[in-house]
């Protein structure tokens, strides 16, 4: 018996719809495979990257001579706001701290305090916030200001710096994270030690 042709229109929706959204779901599986596999690949590459940035970050802040190999890491830090932070051989303590910016944009600042409590150099990413505007927050004239303030204070809008005009959200960003910078300093570096 001989077998029954497919009439021609039905042989032509099959090509037309099926056969395409079938090759297309095959290379979306085969494209997600690849990239899962990049990510694996990649993700202990990116982990280190950050790390290495942070450190430099650390002592950038931290007296000049600071050796990377004498710095102790804090682990368990539980202020809000605060990623992270390491403390020198000399007393210093560099600690990271975040706080939503414009728009909601992370700025993360670095502050150190120096063995007396005094916040002495810092700096911090402020990419995040309006160019021209909220990222003059990262300007030597403005975070210079904190230079020197004890750490027994919290610093606010126009103690010991005023808030840039136009840009009263970055600046009260960078406030925010100087007080959780100075809250973690105080209550569990400090305090702990």
């Amino acid at each position: 018996m001989p077998t029954p042709k497919k009439a021609p229109a039905q042989e032509s929706a099959f090509k037309t719809m099926v056969y395409p959204v079938i090759i297309l779901v095959v290379i979306c599986v085969v494209c997600s495979a690849l990239l899962a596999v990049l990510n694996d690949i990649t993700a202990p590459i990116i982990a280190a990257n950050e790390a290495a940035k942070t450190q430099e970050a650390y002592l950038g802040v931290l007296p000049e001579g600071t050796d990377a190999a004498g710095l102790t890491t804090l682990e368990g830090l539980a202020t809000e706001g605060v990623v992270g932070a390491v403390t020198a051989p000399d007393g210093a303590v560099a600690v990271q701290a975040a706080a939503a910016g414009y728009s909601g944009k992370q700025v993360t600042v670095f502050v150190s305090f120096d063995a007396a409590g005094t916040i002495s150099p810092l700096s911090g990413d402020y990419s995040t916030q309006t160019t021209g505007i909220g990222s003059k927050t990262g300007e030597e004239s403005f975070y210079s200001g904190f230079l020197g303030w004890d750490a027994a204070n919290h610093v606010s809008a126009g103690e010991p710096v005023d808030t840039i005009a136009g840009a009263t959200v970055s600046s009260n960003a960078v406030i925010t994270a100087l007080n959780s910078a100075i809250d973690c300093y105080n209550n569990e570096i400090k305090g702990g030690a």
